[in-house]
């Protein structure tokens, strides 16, 4: 399978989404059984968090009642615990598959057929780039958000309630149009910026004048995704498939050259 050839700067929604089943056929069981235990994690993970945070609760209501101080104490400091465990948890599986089927997507796109060990590598430097590419995400998501507030409360306070839903559809279009702009973040980040920032940056102009075809795109990704999801475990099965026809789409938008040697075997 020949390379997407590099900078096209357009969307073909029909090649790539060819282009990525044909990738997912390069191996399709290392990227079920990555798919699967991904799922499996984040469900564990969730289930540990979602179990601290009710102990948590119920530690809390308890401490209305008078009981003793130690037990009550030690109660309340497991589940917070169990809670963060919980919530680092889906952080860290939130990284490793995203690093995993990004690298797994780019190297059957190149015509290769990724191994299992080539989806569950640690590659620090990478996760690192993610991190601050989502922190970064979020910042610039702040000042809208803090803006709508203001705005919010401010009409709240006039007793403008009539005028209440300007702040709030404003918000929800922009968050529409930053996400759109922001579908290529992932490997941004992974194969070409190493600075957060820049990705941000560098997913938005790179989407301008295509973005209508890239929303087409991912409503159509979120489609099938739902679609799996309403059908049980399909939704495991799909996830790689989306994830390479997402990269298919990206390297036609900013070309299919790995700047930062995330591919490159490691001696």
């Amino acid at each position: 399978m020949a390379p997407t050839p590099t900078g096209q700067g357009r969307i073909r929604l029909l090649q790539a989404c060819r282009e990525g089943w044909i990738a997912f056929g390069k191996a399709p069981l290392p990227f079920l059984l990555f798919s699967l235990l991904s799922s499996l994690a984040m469900g564990a993970c969730g289930v540990v968090g979602g179990l601290g945070v009710l102990a948590l609760l119920a530690a809390l209501q308890v401490a209305e009642v008078p009981t003793e101080i130690l037990p009550r104490l030690l109660l309340m400091l497991v589940s917070l615990g169990a809670a963060l465990v919980g919530l680092l948890g889906l952080g860290l599986v939130a990284l490793v598959s995203t690093l995993g089927f990004c690298r797994g997507a780019w190297l059957a796109l190149e015509g290769h057929r990724p191994r299992f060990a080539d989806l569950i590598a640690w590659d620090g430097a990478a996760i690192n780039r993610l991190v601050l590419a989502w922190s970064a995400q979020q910042g610039v998501l702040l000042l809208p958000l803090g803006l709508a507030a203001l705005a919010y409360f401010g009409l709240a306070g006039l007793g403008l309630e009539r005028l209440l839903g300007l702040p709030i559809g404003l918000v929800a279009l922009a968050l529409v149009w930053f996400g759109v702009n922001q579908c290529f973040l992932n490997p941004l980040c992974l194969f070409r910026e190493t600075k957060p920032f820049a990705a941000v940056r560098r997913g938005i102009e790179g989407v301008q004048g295509q973005w209508w075809r890239v929303f087409g795109l991912n409503g159509l990704l979120l489609a099938v995704m739902v679609l799996g999801a309403s059908a049980g475990g399909l939704a495991i099965a799909l996830t790689p498939v989306v994830c390479c026809i997402n990269m298919a789409a990206y390297r036609q938008l900013f070309g299919a050259d790995d700047r930062l040697g995330l591919t490159t075997p490691r001696p």
